[in-house]
């Protein structure tokens, strides 16, 4: 959870707002912002919703805040309608503070950009399944996110969720294996390592004959292995859309435990497990556009296990930022709240980027920002995390003669 008492330091989370984001035209531009009453001015509504959302006071304390500090002087009922119409904005402000960092030009290894991504629930007080999901695109060259969306319960993950420029290696899990959402992907000059399950797709050969997946798992003799498959789009497109088939053998202990959670979910929906996806719990199945004079199994293999930092970054969103811990079941106030506590997330993750390398027993020339409580900040030496550098030098040593910018 972010510190509330983060909020008396205003002037300085107000210096990490994009400088050339207007709040005062981009609120009354919005409608989140029509007439000075109860809040006098944009600002004090940003304060007010990052109060609420990003600090996780409830309403009542919030407008209790307010008025001992002397911001604004208004009843839960005024504030639940100025934070539902405040959401689109505050999803405006969320989309300048990614793309201030779209600014700072990205780091490529041999021209190429990595990005994981994925989606997460989040789900309202009472709720038994996804009330709402973030979509996260995550640059795994610098650790930051790099794109956001929000859509309900019903929105589904699929690659076009994320806009992709020439050079994008896309990392994804088995979500996102959807027949017509690979293509456009390379039309957009970027690649992508998808893993596969054994009835996600409809796999052929590349000459468009059928393709036995099961045989071909029966005859790869070594621990990893490719083919050559094409995907049935179920369009009629002139040209085949032809990927490789990358195959990694699970250890014992591996494939193991996949059949007993198999089995266990299958025993839970009172079913039997089907036979295929026992016999597939044995193999990890990824498929790529990427081209194999350039990436070797081996390297489309090592470059999917960093898709894991993003789960990474969605447990600091949700142990950090307590970003599911959803306080609203309107809507619009649901908006308001999980938009605000992404600009809290942002900006606390500003100012912990900023944070010296060195110990911090060195002398000390400002005074910090406590960002969360002692028991949740982890523990031992305080310092960056190392998440920036560990995937260029890893990608270094797996082509050491070829020049990386990582």
């Amino acid at each position: 959870m972010i510190r509330s008492d983060i909020l008396d330091h205003w002037p300085r989370v107000r210096a990490r707002l994009p400088a050339d984001f207007d709040l005062e035209r981009t609120a009354r531009g919005s409608g989140a912002f029509t007439r000075a009453r109860e809040i006098k001015d944009p600002e004090t509504l940003l304060r007010l919703a990052l109060a609420y959302g990003g600090c996780g006071m409830s309403l009542r304390e919030t407008c209790a805040w307010a008025e001992a500090k002397g911001i604004a002087r208004l009843a839960n009922p005024s504030l639940i309608e100025r934070l539902g119409k405040a959401a689109p904005w505050l999803g405006e402000l969320v989309a300048a503070l990614i793309g201030e960092r779209a600014k700072t030009p990205a780091k490529r290894w041999l021209g190429h950009r990595l990005r994981a991504l994925d989606g997460t629930s989040i789900c309202e007080p009472g709720a038994d399944r996804t009330t709402w999901r973030l979509h996260v695109g995550y640059d795994l060259a610098s650790g930051q996110v790099d794109q956001v969306e929000l859509t309900d319960g019903r929105g589904a993950e699929n690659l076009q969720r994320l806009r992709y420029q020439p050079g994008d290696i896309a990392l994804a899990d088995r979500f996102y294996a959807r027949p017509r959402d690979l293509r456009p992907v390379v039309n957009d000059g970027a690649d992508f390592i998808v893993r596969t399950g054994w009835n996600s797709l409809r796999l052929l050969k590349p000459d468009g004959s059928a393709f036995d997946l099961f045989g071909a798992l029966r005859a790869q003799k070594e621990q990893e292995g490719e083919i050559s498959v094409r995907v049935d789009e179920g369009l009629d497109n002139p040209e085949p859309l032809v990927l490789r088939l990358v195959i990694r053998r699970k250890t014992r202990a591996q494939w193991r435990a996949e059949q007993a959670r198999l089995l266990k979910a299958a025993k839970k929906r009172g079913k039997q497990p089907d036979a295929r996806s026992l016999q597939a719990a044995r193999y990890i199945l990824l498929l790529t556009s990427l081209p194999a004079d350039t990436f070797s199994t081996a390297d489309v293999l090592a470059l999917y296990r960093f898709r894991w930092q993003i789960e990474l970054a969605f447990k600091r969103m949700k142990s950090i930022a307590g970003l599911d811990e959803l306080a609203a079941k309107k809507p619009e106030l649901a908006r308001a709240w999980i938009y605000a506590r992404l600009i809290a997330f942002l900006i606390a993750e500003q100012i912990a980027g900023k944070l010296p390398d060195s110990s911090p027993c060195g002398p000390r020339t400002a005074k910090s920002i406590a960002l969360a409580p002692l028991k949740t900040r982890p523990r031992g030496r305080s310092r960056r995390h190392p998440r920036t550098t560990v995937v260029g030098n890893y990608l270094q040593r797996l082509h050491p003669h070829q020049s990386a910018s990582l």
